[in-house]
């Protein structure tokens, strides 16, 4: 029997003609504009469908120039995936900027939610072919190793884990966000759908099972959203802008 191809790893292909080190303004401009435009017609397209004739007419400048500044669309597409990346672990709010637990947890998960739901086609990309790119399996795993490392401090400062224990949890609640948001986003299961179809909703009722996972409890039912709500069984209540109101009123 034969077995799978091996993975392509970028050791197979020499490097980008000039590196951004070595380019001037000008030609940094131009090389930006063309990971925007990979970006927004990966979005929009996919992986499988996108050719540098699109990439160089979205971006306006000549097909040749692209190969001035990268190798391939595997290139660039896994550029534009760790600024991704990097873009989602920046946005990450500190540990103590919330009043309660449950408002960064959920913080947290809104934001890594919103910004794949934004970037279905980086989502999708990194999914799809991580079992035959080598690049992309290891941007994902890295990347998901900082985010989890992250949690881990959570943990230890809101929960009182110890490291060892906070890291083993912090790196299962996100294995288990990976599947959620695989399903939500991308294969749009409907019973997972059930409790919601925008981004918001899907981290509400993530933000449960974290904190349930974590505190052995439900959370406040007044710092949950709709869909948090319909999770632990309890009847929407108003926004909590408008509850916010008649708090300080």
């Amino acid at each position: 029997m034969t077995g799978p191809a091996p993975r392509r790893g970028p050791a197979e292909r020499r490097a980008s003609v000039q590196l951004p080190a070595d380019l001037k303004a000008r030609g940094l401009r131009s090389r930006e504009r063309l990971k925007r435009a990979t970006r927004e017609l990966l979005n929009e397209q996919g992986f499988r469908s996108l050719r540098v004739q699109d990439v160089t007419g979205r971006a306006g400048v000549a097909t040749g120039l692209f190969y001035r500044y990268f190798h391939d669309l595997r290139e660039v597409v896994a550029e534009v995936s760790r600024d991704f990346f990097e873009e989602l672990l920046a946005d990450t709010e500190p540990v103590k900027s919330h009043a309660h637990p449950y408002d960064w947890i959920f913080a947290t998960l809104n934001n890594a939610v919103s910004r794949f739901a934004d970037n279905p086609g980086i989502l999708a990309c990194l999914f799809g072919l991580a079992g035959d790119y080598e690049e992309f399996d290891e941007i994902w795993k890295s990347n998901a190793h900082r985010w989890n490392l992250g949690v881990a401090d959570f943990l230890q400062r809101e929960a009182g884990f110890g490291a060892a224990r906070a890291r083993r949890v912090g790196f299962l609640l996100g294995a288990m966000t990976e599947g959620v948001i695989y399903q939500a986003l991308i294969r749009r299961t409907e019973d997972l759908m059930a409790l919601g179809r925008r981004p918001e909703d899907t981290a509400d009722a993530l933000a449960v099972m974290w904190y349930r996972a974590i505190f052995l409890a439900d959370p406040p039912v007044e710092r949950l959203r709709a869909a948090g709500r319909r999770f632990v069984g309890v009847a929407p209540g108003p926004p909590r802008q408008a509850r916010r109101r008649r708090e300080e009123s």
